[in-house]
């Protein structure tokens, strides 16, 4: 399942979780601290604490990115506006 490092005050989050929800994308939503020195998981797991990150289910991490993460999303799972 898809993971999604993301804070719900982030409007760059917002829009990721808009195109997931559009296309009917189940996931696993991590909200992560606003501090950046407070994200130590995403840290470890992408090397890098900007958000929105996506973790998907090959491996594959598109962090700090909502354009390549939606692009990704439309291309993996469907539709496009």
């Amino acid at each position: 399942m898809l993971k999604l490092y993301q804070a719900e005050w982030c409007p760059y989050c917002a829009r990721v979780r808009s195109k997931m929800t559009e296309l009917g994308i189940s996931y696993i939503c991590i909200n992560v601290p606003r501090a950046k020195s407070d994200r130590k998981e995403l840290i470890e797991i992408s090397g890098q604490a900007g958000i929105p990150t996506l973790v998907c289910e090959d491996g594959t991490i598109i962090a700090d990115d909502d354009d390549k993460i939606i692009e990704y999303l439309e291309k993996n799972y469907g539709g496009k506006n």
